[in-house]
């Protein structure tokens, strides 16, 4: 009787280290790789949100430097005084146009107030309301040495016991005046809300400043743990984004990102709870624990009853166990039966598939990555295709030059004689009608030299002034009104007012959009619509796009149309050098210009040119 027993033990043993073990192995390294790809997928969503968070947070107090800095420059607050009654009037200007200021006041190299602080008692919209104590502070946290050395500071970010909501203290230079200073609170209320949307559904989001206090946070997230510190203070220490588990004051434990607030050393926190970034692999450690506990009860169960018959089944068991270790997820094991075999051979899919369901969303990622690396390869060689044609026009500008040196003074003396030639011949004569036609051909061959040297100029003109791009092109319009009204081409204009400044020249500008306007009108001789549009593109460029319904660019000779004496037109006096003179004017002003067409539906060519700097404007 010992042997039975002996070998129903071992049979027992053989089945659980089969069916059981690999369970157990095969779900805990799938548990952990699970956690770590949910760590790193979640902490990067949760990076990003950080990120995005912080980014809002530097646009706010940097956006409200800048406008506190246009309206010191702009409002006469050098000829305020003391007893000037105008003066709350002149402060009340920039409290209502910007929003998120709280109160605003004129003081003098001591921190004196020149006049009386303007603001809104209870507040309104993200206003804060102004109190005693708020005032207290915001003299205290007032960076006014700051301000009188660099023009411009941001002191340290403070709280009002009484008020909901962070504040900043913001100081810049008043007018000409190096003396004195304009003073505002600028309101936090807004990253306030942008807090409490992030913190829903027991998420944790808050903004530190560079001691680590909390400046805003969601209600009822007011300290922070020894955790949280520590997060804040490697990622402030750092200056780069951290990611880590953290637990809180209320025993939560929280998927964590810091992310740094540029130029203000100020951080941003965004988490989620770990029980919810972490459930999908959860699931699967609990999974691994069911089916191992079914897959031992199932050894029991056929190590008591079978004593033969076991090893086939077994054996393919184990052929499964492999194929999932070398990564074959289609490999299945026949469910041969509904005993526990069977339902061990089914368990045993069930989890195969649910790793080949997860291996393939871990190889759709990879195709999305491999095709976001080929889109940015595919721009990089957009951009060096680029480099290579400014190169290749610099060259032939350069050659222009030259030979337009050259034949200047031949051709000078040639359009002389020519002329003495026709005056001293009979009007009717034949020869006097050859030397008009002489005359008239060289003159051509001046515009043409007088264009190639203009080619070969436009690096040479300066970095110019800021302008109002709308003068140029209502200027070119204005221009060629008769001619396109004479070609019965129908004109919609776009023009956005205003647009940000550009610093450049007026008469490049022009000749820019003069030249898109001839290509246009040559494109459609029996008459069209051409649309122009211009507008400013987020603030930091302008755009102006030109549009006519045409013929089109065929595509073989889309690449070519910026090319000297390259052309398509059949119209006298047309050389081919207007593009490309107008894509030199556009190089030279740091600008892009692209074309989109397609043959029969008409062309766009549109013009990118970056604003003017801050200085830029000022001056």
């Amino acid at each position: 009787m010992a042997v039975p027993v002996r070998f129903a033990s071992r049979l027992m043993l053989v089945l659980a280290l089969v069916g059981v073990v690999p369970v157990l192995l095969l779900g805990g390294l799938a548990f952990r790789s699970n956690r770590d790809e949910l760590h790193r997928l979640v902490g990067g969503l949760q990076t990003q949100a950080a990120t995005d968070l912080a980014r809002s947070c530097r646009q706010l107090v940097l956006t409200g430097v800048d406008n506190l800095s246009l309206a010191a420059e702009y409002l006469p607050f050098d000829d305020l005084g003391p007893q000037d009654k105008d003066a709350s009037q002149v402060l009340s200007i920039p409290l209502r146009q910007l929003g998120t200021l709280n109160l605003i006041v004129l003081v003098d190299a001591q921190g004196h107030a020149i006049a009386p602080a303007v603001f809104f008692p209870e507040g309104n919209g993200v206003r804060q309301r102004v109190t005693d104590g708020s005032m207290a502070l915001f003299s205290r946290q007032a960076p006014i040495r700051d301000a009188l050395s660099t023009g411009a500071a941001i002191g340290a970010p403070y709280r009002v016991p009484e008020a909901p909501g962070g504040r900043v203290a913001l100081a810049v230079r008043a007018g000409g005046d190096s003396s004195r200073l304009l003073l505002a609170e600028l309101s936090l209320a807004e990253l306030g809300h942008r807090v409490e949307e992030l913190a829903l559904e027991g998420g944790l989001a808050f903004i530190v400043d560079a001691q680590g206090e909390p400046v805003a946070s969601a209600s009822g997230h007011g300290a922070l743990s020894e955790e949280e510190r520590s997060l804040v203070s490697d990622g402030l220490s750092l200056g780069e984004p951290v990611v880590r588990t953290v637990r809180g004051l209320d025993g939560v434990e929280y998927l964590a990102a810091f992310a740094p607030v540029r130029d203000l050393g100020w951080g941003a926190v965004v988490g989620r709870r770990a029980s919810t970034a972490f459930a999908p692999a959860e699931h699967v450690r609990r999974s691994t624990f069911f089916w191992a506990l079914m897959a031992l009860a199932a050894t029991g169960v056929l190590g008591v009853v079978l004593s033969r018959g076991v090893s086939q089944p077994v054996a393919q068991l184990s052929e499964g166990v492999a194929a999932l270790a070398e990564g074959r997820y289609d490999q299945r094991v026949p469910e041969e039966g509904r005993d526990e075999l069977g339902l061990l051979a089914r368990s045993f899919n069930h989890m195969a598939g649910e790793l080949q369901r997860r291996d393939a969303e871990l190889r759709c990622w990879s195709q999305e990555l491999q095709q976001r690396v080929e889109l940015g390869t595919r721009q990089l060689r957009e951009a060096q295709d680029q480099i290579a044609r400014t190169r290749r026009l610099a060259a032939l500008g350069s050659l222009s030059a030259g030979i337009a040196h050259e034949l200047n003074n031949p051709l000078t003396g040639i359009l002389g004689l020519l002329s003495l030639a026709s005056d001293e011949v009979p009007a009717q004569s034949p020869l006097h009608q050859n030397l008009t036609m002489a005359l008239e051909q060289a003159r051509r061959m001046a515009h043409i030299i007088r264009e190639l040297r203009q080619l070969a100029e436009q690096e040479r003109a300066g970095a110019g002034c800021p302008l109002d791009f709308l003068q140029p092109v209502r200027a070119a319009l204005h221009e060629l009104r008769d001619e396109l009204q004479s070609r019965g081409v129908t004109v919609s204009c776009e023009l956005s007012e205003p647009v940000p400044r550009v610093l450049g020249h007026a008469d490049q500008l022009q000749k820019v959009v003069t030249s898109l306007l001839q290509n246009a009108l040559t494109a459609m001789p029996s008459g069209g619509a051409l649309s122009v549009g211009l507008a400013a593109v987020e603030g930091d460029a302008v755009c102006l796009s030109v549009k006519d319904t045409g013929k089109g660019i065929p595509e073989a000779m889309r690449e070519r149309i910026f090319d000297p004496f390259f052309t398509t037109k059949d119209e006298p006096g047309r050389v081919g050098l207007g593009l490309s003179v107008a894509h030199r004017i556009v190089e030279a002003h740091y600008g892009r210009i692209r074309v989109e067409s397609a043959e029969g539906q008409g062309t766009t060519i549109t013009v990118i040119l970056p604003a003017a700097g801050g200085e830029a404007h000022l001056s």
